[in-house]
């Protein structure tokens, strides 16, 4: 059994809570390398993760990127 991302609860209450309080800083994202990157389009050009900071990566990612 694999154990699951260490940001992956992190994760979740982003998706629910209001975004007034995200922007409040309530459950951010985490300043550490998470090791399990989640890939979004953050501005057409680059590609950030769901879970952690520093994570970030060209978009769309060349060919053969984790």
């Amino acid at each position: 059994m694999t154990r699951p991302g260490r940001y992956r609860l992190r994760t979740r209450l982003r998706r629910h809570l209001p975004r007034f309080l995200l922007d409040r800083g309530v459950a951010a994202e985490g300043r550490e390398d998470c090791g399990a990157h989640r890939w979004y389009d953050h501005d057409g050009a680059v590609a950030r993760c769901h879970h952690c900071a520093p994570a970030e990566r060209p978009w769309p990612a060349p060919p053969g990127a984790p």
